[in-house]
């Protein structure tokens, strides 16, 4: 009996542990966890605002129990530890700021949201109010947040190292990924020249720039712009984010060769209207979206390129032709994200040297800030973050330069000539009105 109850005391306290340890990230408003074994101890650190930062160490003994709490939570395997694994789980968290930062400091309790966890062995806590209150799942979602509480998504994922399995856990927080247009940061002439790429009924428009810059956030930027109930439309993601209502979402299972390439090739069948694909990762996929734009749907996706002519290059590398890239794409976005200064920690500054060369600021009379750090943003001095933009659409000249095999030298000089507003402009504005600083942009851009 005694066995028994310390097995229970030890259960509840890697219970009380994650159920602590997400709180605490979300107050402090991190994207990812990171749990980690480091020789005799596991490190815990959380990236906010792009950013990894530490928080704490615990002994490595405790690495084996939270790692089997997590995954058991994530319908993971627990007997295997040397194959990478994906998983999630969903919990919630009252919404005032205040009531979450007061429980950094509390010794861990028995709360709604540890309730919350301790039912994920069996039903989510939308599953539980559509049972218990015979509703749909919207309604199940909107009677959660009604009643004051956030929904969040937790993607983990565990991987295999030579010192014991790391764990990443994405917290995916529907208010802060679910963002109107408006929102993400674009200057009224780049949002127009996106609205006018996005609407139109056919075609491409592809979002680009590296991991972690916000591109699927902008995706359903795009998708919330465009809703409308006479539309069909139909993503295909790997994985699916966030549930959107009134969009018909496709899970792709590469395990059961159902991949970006199989699904757009099925999908006409469909009736679609709009098509979004997660990413292009092949050619393959590329030349089936291409085709497909071209035979009168319009699709929004990702490719990993790091500007609006490195997304030519790339597509060229993944031996699509010319022409086809040159006739079906509408557009392309290339983004950034950059963390914003501290609006509670704002002093006057002189941006280095090299910053004011890159950016070419040396002929601008202003007044230069940063944020000097406070308990608001933690003494980093930024809090928050906001997207960098270049933005071009395809016009008959451009697609004229491309079927001609111009270089990407060419492409480059034209589409500066022609007016579009680069990553190095757009920073330049924002480092101007104060948004961010000049060392900052210089690192993103």
């Amino acid at each position: 009996m005694a066995k028994y109850t310390e097995q229970m005391d030890e259960e509840e306290r890697m219970e009380n542990f994650i159920s602590d340890l997400l709180l605490r990230a979300v107050a402090d408003r991190a994207s990812d966890i990171h749990i980690e074994p480091a020789g005799a101890n596991i490190r815990i650190r959380f990236r906010i605002d792009g950013i990894l930062k530490d928080q704490e160490t615990l002994p490595i003994y405790d690495l084996e129990r939270i790692i089997i709490k997590i995954k058991v939570l994530s319908n993971l395997d627990i007997a295997t530890h040397s194959m990478p694994q994906d998983g999630h789980f969903e919990f919630m968290v009252e919404l005032p700021t205040e009531a979450i930062k007061k429980k950094r400091n509390e010794t861990p309790k028995r709360t709604h949201l540890t309730d919350a966890v301790s039912r994920l062995y069996s039903k989510t806590p939308v599953e539980h109010i559509q049972e218990e209150e015979g509703v749909s799942r919207e309604r199940a979602e909107k009677t959660i947040l009604d009643e004051g509480k956030r929904r969040l998504d937790i993607r983990v994922s565990a991987f295999p190292t030579i010192e014991g399995e790391a764990i990443v856990l994405r917290i995916l927080n529907r208010e802060e990924i679910l963002l109107s247009l408006e929102e993400l940061g674009m200057s009224q002439d780049v949002l127009q020249k996106v609205r006018n790429m996005i609407t139109r009924p056919y075609g491409m428009v592809l979002v680009t720039g590296p991991s972690g810059s916000g591109k699927t956030t902008t995706l359903y930027a795009v998708l919330r712009e465009i809703l409308t109930s006479e539309r069909n439309i139909i993503t295909l993601e790997d994985p699916v984010e966030l549930n959107l209502e009134g969009v018909r979402q496709v899970q792709i299972n590469p395990d059961r060769q159902f991949d970006f390439a199989q699904g757009i090739r099925s999908i006409l069948r469909q009736d679609p209207d709009a098509i979004m694909i997660g990413e292009i990762r092949d050619g393959e996929t590329a030349e089936n979206a291409i085709r497909t734009s071209l035979a009168g749907k319009i699709i929004y996706t990702t490719v990993h390129a790091n500007t609006v002519i490195g997304t030519i290059a790339r597509l060229i590398d993944m031996n699509i032709d010319r022409s086809l890239i040159a006739y079906a794409i509408n557009g392309v976005i290339s983004q950034r994200l950059v963390r914003k200064i501290c609006t509670n920690c704002k002093i006057a500054y002189d941006p280095s040297g090299a910053s004011r060369k890159y950016f070419g600021l040396e002929g601008y009379d202003t007044r230069y800030v940063k944020g000097k750090g406070c308990s608001e943003c933690s003494g980093t001095g930024f809090r928050g973050r906001v997207g960098i933009f270049e933005v071009f659409a395809f016009d008959l000249d451009l697609r004229s330069l491309i079927v001609e095999r111009s270089s990407m030298a060419t492409l480059q000089d034209y589409v500066q000539r022609a007016g579009m507003i680069s990553l190095i402009d757009d920073a330049r504005e924002k480092i101007l009105a104060g948004l961010t600083t000049a060392e900052e942009a210089m690192r993103a851009v």
